[in-house]
């Protein structure tokens, strides 16, 4: 369990700062701080932790029983609680929907089997459907309410009930969420990002999407908005997009390629909602770059590969670029 708990050791304190930036901007009070903080980290030990076998050792003894599934939503409920009466927030709407959002997934996996986990199939649109609508419309957005509306919690929850649903409710193959560091991930990683960053620069600029605006605030906030971007917005949307659907439309196309173009195209209208509405340049850079995250992915095995392209290739864009 040692290299578990340094990875959760090493996250909670590369927050602190920030946590204490928040504190003092917001001026909440320090039950409400903590509140906060211990609904956050038990959302991260929840994603760390299914990306490491002792963490998915750990959660499938807890899973083992004929409850499993009462007990899965009741995991995925607990930071709620633990921060609802911590900050004094405790709403009855806000705890239905956190019931409701992994109770619907499960119900109908539970209700609706699937009869061959290597392929993707009609409860595995279902699924995807429901997922895409809660995070497009921001179905969680009003349960983290205090000091403001904590948007990152929502996405730590929605990626915590991605990985326990196709881990142990309804398990995919080869999904891939595992944290690795070896040669070949950072190898597959690296490649990708250079070979997307060749095109989608000058693309962008020329299509006037981007424009050249630094915007540096020193080593620290440049690894820290990395950080925050691998967490809170690439490891979803991988884990989403390869993980669960490049790997199951691969196996029902028979075709990596095919697969991975599908998913790149869907990655990209993904994006169309983006103002000004339909954003059809973003919708085709974000496929471009979809096909690349996919390469990183299939090329590296793991979703940690892509997801490290995907915060590389935000946080350089925030950091350096303006959007057109």
């Amino acid at each position: 369990m040692w290299p578990l708990g340094i990875v959760l050791a090493g996250l909670a304190a590369v927050f602190i700062p920030a946590g204490s930036i928040f504190l003092r901007h917001y001026a909440v009070p320090v039950s409400s701080a903590v509140g906060i903080y211990v609904c956050f980290l038990v959302l991260c030990f929840y994603v760390i932790a299914l990306a490491m076998p002792a963490g998915r050792a750990l959660f499938g003894s807890v899973l083992g029983t004929k409850y499993k599934h009462i007990v899965l939503v009741l995991l995925l409920a607990a930071p709620y609680i633990e921060y609802a009466v911590g900050t004094h927030d405790f709403r009855w709407s806000a705890l239905l929907r956190v019931l409701a959002i992994p109770s619907a997934v499960i119900a109908v996996y539970t209700f609706l089997p699937v009869r061959n986990n290597h392929n993707f199939t009609w409860q595995d649109a279902l699924v995807g459907a429901w997922l895409l609508v809660v995070v497009l419309f921001q179905g969680f957005k009003g349960i983290w309410n205090v000091p403001t509306n904590l948007d990152f919690m929502g996405r730590l929850f929605i990626t915590s009930l991605g990985a326990f649903s196709w881990i142990y409710v309804r398990p995919v193959p080869s999904l891939g969420y595992n944290i690795t560091f070896s040669r070949k991930v950072l190898k597959a990683a690296g490649l990708n990002f250079l070979r997307f960053a060749a095109i989608a620069i000058p693309l962008g600029l020329g299509m006037r999407f981007i424009s050249w605006n630094p915007r540096w605030h020193g080593a620290t906030q440049f690894a820290l908005d990395g950080i925050e971007i691998f967490l809170f917005i690439a490891l979803l949307e991988e884990l989403f997009f390869r993980g669960f659907l490049q790997t199951l439309l691969t196996q029902s196309f028979r075709s990596w390629w095919v697969g991975q173009l599908v998913v790149s195209c869907l990655f990209g209208l993904f994006h169309i909602l983006h103002a000004p509405f339909p954003n059809w340049r973003y919708v085709l850079l974000a496929s471009i770059a979809g096909w690349f995250y996919g390469s990183a992915y299939r090329n590296g095995g793991t979703i940690f590969g892509s997801a490290v392209v995907h915060a590389a290739v935000d946080t350089l864009w925030r950091t350096f670029f303006t959007s057109g």
